[in-house]
């Protein structure tokens, strides 16, 4: 039986861990060729290896989302390689300025007070809305762009998050980013609409990937917050990804979808 993405194309943004890995190695599994973008070239190449190993097609490009260059670079190889682009999946993105370079005396989860509004340095505002919102303009749009140019539909699936809806003292950027991939979702649906181009999120709660161990790390355990009781794997939000961008999902567009265990609900 072929998989729900048998001969199609995608991009994963954010591919060298966590929920993008997943997703990634599941659309792999499912019959698409995918482009893992990413910073982590270790990572990505990684997740690269793993889908050829399972027998699928990869690709790995060094992309920063928040580079334009790099994204109009990362969707041209893609296409290129595989002859077309049909799935964009925005996975990329950072809880905090520094939170690529590990940086402990910048993690606000360790350090709330220097993570407070009154505290944050502005640059540091506008490195987490670069990536976490621009880059999933630039992203979505490029891929929109192509597959206009190539005549066909397609899918774009954004990452939000469970912080889109609940304000945070001290992720802040983060949570307005968030925020603004939710509308920038529902405006990109209604104009990309018309093409055929479908475009919705997800909102995850508390995934295990490596932003979660930073929570960890600072101390807090516990999910009564959460009906379901526990985190998630990524491979739960890698199924949500699959089915919004699958034909399971043909009618659904501009639309964001928890997965979080029911937090939004209480």
């Amino acid at each position: 039986m072929a998989g729900e993405l048998e001969d199609r194309v995608s991009i994963v943004t954010g591919g060298g861990s966590g929920m993008g890995r997943s997703t990634a190695l599941m659309f792999a599994r499912e019959g698409a060729a995918v482009a893992i973008a990413d910073v982590n070239d270790e990572g990505g190449e990684q997740t690269a290896a793993q889908i050829e190993d399972l027998g699928g097609n990869a690709l790995y490009v060094h992309t920063d989302v928040s580079s334009e260059q790099d994204v109009v670079n990362v969707v041209a190889e893609t296409a290129a390689k595989f002859g077309r682009l049909d799935s964009m999946v925005t996975a990329a993105g950072i809880s905090y300025a520094n939170y690529v370079e590990g940086d402990d005396d910048t993690d606000p989860f360790l350090h709330p007070e220097a993570a407070s509004n009154l505290n944050r340095p502005t640059e540091f505002w506008q490195k987490v809305i670069d990536v976490n919102l621009t880059g999933v303009m630039l992203c979505a749009r490029e891929a929109a762009r192509q597959m206009v140019n190539e005549g066909h539909g397609g899918a774009i699936v954004n990452f939000a998050s469970i912080n889109a809806y609940n304000p945070s003292p001290i992720l802040t950027d983060y949570s307005v980013s968030k925020a603004g991939v939710v509308m920038l979702t529902r405006c990109f649906a209604a104009e990309f609409g018309p093409r055929g181009i479908r475009v919705n999120a997800v909102a995850p709660g508390p995934i295990e990937t490596p932003m979660l161990a930073r929570v960890h790390r600072a101390g807090a355990s516990g999910w009564g917050n959460v009906p379901l009781q526990r985190t998630a794997d990524p491979d739960e939000v890698a199924e949500a990804v699959l089915f919004l961008t699958s034909d399971r999902s043909s009618y659904v567009t501009g639309k964001t979808l928890g997965v979080d265990g029911g937090i939004s609900t209480v």
